[in-house]
């Protein structure tokens, strides 16, 4: 199990999701990310238009932090994960 300490703190949940966002988008090449009527979209490598973060991402993409007090389980698309 992870260590509390390492797990990231956030003042919102919008913060926890655009960093979750850009973090994911940084792993894997994607770039410029944005959110869209609620959805979050970037820039594929080597493409030039971009596309749903939920599309692409894997179901193992979930990542546990901290907003305030509470602990949830996120999606980089800001999902909760179950």
């Amino acid at each position: 199990m992870k260590d509390e300490r390492d797990m990231p703190e956030y003042f919102t949940l919008s913060m926890a999701i655009a960093d979750l966002c850009q973090r994911w988008c940084d792993a894997h090449g994607y770039r410029d990310p944005f959110c869209q009527d609620g959805e979050w979209w970037a820039f594929p490598p080597g493409g030039v238009m971009p596309v749903k973060i939920k599309t692409v991402m894997s179901r193992c993409s979930e990542r546990t932090v901290r907003i305030g007090s509470l602990t949830v389980r996120l999606f980089p698309d800001g999902s909760l994960a179950g």
